[in-house]
């Protein structure tokens, strides 16, 4: 087989990295002079410190909002047609922000028929799945609570406690749900 620009690629990362192990002088300086890919530590660090916020941003959001009183007689029937139609919504997705979790829903259009059904946006669904969510969750953690994780908004856990029957129904739609995941 002819040689390929890959296979001189290779070959002269080899040499570099033989005379980098005979010269560790010589290879330790080439490193310090060597531009510089990706961002420095101190950009690492401000990114970490920016998406920290945005998600306690979000936490935040999320434990205030405040679930409307209709919320099991939509949500529901609601998440039952999502999982007879196969659907897998992006709040099941981990590691995203409000707002993509929001866009990749409004971008669902086998979602969107659905949702108008039961007057909801995009938004609605997103924050009222997430918001009943953390307050089942933390209500079946015998509410204990995290220094950075805000009070739960008091509507909803009333409510939740008042339907706890709905409450258990609407978790278990939710772990078929999660279940086409896996």
């Amino acid at each position: 087989m002819p040689p390929t620009r890959l296979h001189a690629l290779i070959g002269a990362m080899a040499c570099v990295l033989a005379l980098g192990a005979l010269h560790p002088a010589t290879a330790q300086q080439a490193d310090q002079q060597a531009p510089r890919h990706g961002p420095t530590a101190e950009q690492k660090a401000e990114l970490e410190r920016a998406v920290h916020e945005a998600v306690q941003q979000d936490i935040r959001a999320v434990a205030q909002y405040r679930l409307p009183r209709d919320f099991f007689a939509r949500m529901l029937p609601l998440t039952r047609q999502i999982r007879m139609a196969n659907i897998i919504p992006p709040t099941q997705t981990r590691n995203m922000t409000l707002a993509t979790t929001i866009r990749r829903t409004e971008a669902m259009p086998q979602l969107q028929p659905l949702l108008q059904q039961y007057g909801l946006s995009a938004r609605d669904f997103v924050m009222g799945i997430t918001a009943f969510q953390m307050t089942a969750e933390r209500l079946d953690d015998t509410g204990a609570r995290g220094k950075d994780i805000p009070a739960l908004n008091p509507d909803n856990v009333r409510l939740i406690r008042k339907h706890q029957g709905l409450t258990q129904a609407l978790l278990n739609n939710m772990d078929g749900e999660s279940a086409h995941l896996q």
